[in-house]
């Protein structure tokens, strides 16, 4: 179906929530993320509760290792908490920032493919590819975060104050950190088969940068980023960033690191006012999204409301998502009446 607002096309996105997908497949979630044949029951099963519900208003998500944002860290040290009925976390395992230089140092030496996490997400994905042969199904599973937010997480909240109290370590941490996260991706990309720089977009999630004042992004976010971005795509390559928590006086940073496409996500302190007045200045678009929590509470009249309101301000892609609450909440008619406030903008 293809939708648009005065002559422009404007794309309705339903993100489908991994937690969604274990708890359809009646799987927990320590199973779910640590057994290969209980992954595949969650996908197998779930793909198919939700085909019945939505029908193919729905797209699906192709099944995958289930996603830990913190492979990389887990990687050169972090440890990892595995809990039965939520997802495994990491914890800060430096203490203190030369401690944090040290550990980043050694991790130069880490041959990736050689790591237990990355040894078992293998393994899960040659199964998944046996038990879904229909799908192109590619390696993904251990993850990473971007250059603040993986500081943050190997340091802990001392890191905010490493970054007044220790400000040329931090540099040299931030750098020697920034280089072992690109070479994970690249790491990540070879293993699917990609060896080239990327030409078309590059992708950046790094919530923690949120929580250093914009008076410092020029010296301790805005380098990091740029380094990300150079070191894994080619001039010209458009630049995504996804970074929750954002303020109005964070937004003109984005144009020191010439974004293309801003992802707000959940950032409570903007509003699409905020957003829309940078837009064309501190990065090219942006998408908004109604809050997993907030649309279930929502009428249908509200629902069509809010869409209406992010269509006006000439958003492209428009966006929620459904997740394990919306499912126990017995909320999916909220998606359903998501995907119908956009029947006005069918263009054909």
């Amino acid at each position: 179906m293809k939708y648009a607002f005065q002559g422009n096309p404007i794309y309705p996105v339903v993100e489908i929530y991994h937690d969604l997908i274990a708890c359809l497949g009646e799987v927990s979630m320590k199973d779910f993320f640590f057994d290969k044949e209980a992954c595949a029951k969650a996908w197998k099963q779930g793909r198919a509760r939700l085909k019945e519900y939505f029908g193919d208003i729905l797209p699906m998500r192709a099944p995958t290792g289930a996603p830990l944002s913190y492979g990389h860290l887990v990687c050169i040290g972090a440890p990892l908490a595995t809990p039965e009925h939520t997802e495994p976390n990491i914890r800060p395992f430096v203490s203190s920032i030369d401690e944090a230089l040290e550990v980043v140092q050694r991790a130069q030496e880490i041959h990736f493919e050689d790591q237990p996490i990355i040894q078992h997400y293998l393994e899960v994905w040659e199964y998944l590819k046996k038990a879904f042969p229909e799908d192109n199904i590619a390696f993904a599973g251990p993850g990473y975060e971007g250059p603040i937010t993986s500081a943050v997480l190997m340091r802990g909240q001392d890191f905010f104050c490493d970054i007044y109290d220790e400000p040329d370590q931090c540099r040299e941490f931030l750098e020697r950190l920034t280089d072992n996260i690109i070479q994970y991706a690249l790491f990540i990309s070879r293993i699917n088969g990609v060896t080239e720089l990327k030409k078309t977009s590059c992708s950046l999630a790094d919530d923690f940068a949120s929580l250093i004042s914009p008076d410092m992004w020029d010296e301790i976010v805005i380098p990091s980023w740029n380094q990300y971005y150079e070191g894994q795509s080619v001039p010209g390559c458009k630049r995504f960033v996804h970074v929750e928590g954002l303020s109005p006086s964070h937004l003109p940073k984005l144009k020191l690191a010439k974004i293309h496409h801003y992802q707000p996500s959940v950032s409570d302190r903007i509003c699409l006012e905020d957003a829309v007045k940078q837009r064309g200045q501190a990065y090219d678009v942006f998408d908004w999204l109604l809050y997993a929590y907030r649309v279930t509470e929502m009428s249908d009249e509200e629902i069509q409301a809010w869409v209406d309101c992010t269509a006006a301000a000439k958003v492209a892609t428009i966006r929620t998502q459904v997740g394990e609450f919306t499912y126990k909440a017995n909320k999916f008619d909220r998606i359903l009446a998501f995907y119908k406030a956009f029947e006005k903008y069918r263009a054909e």
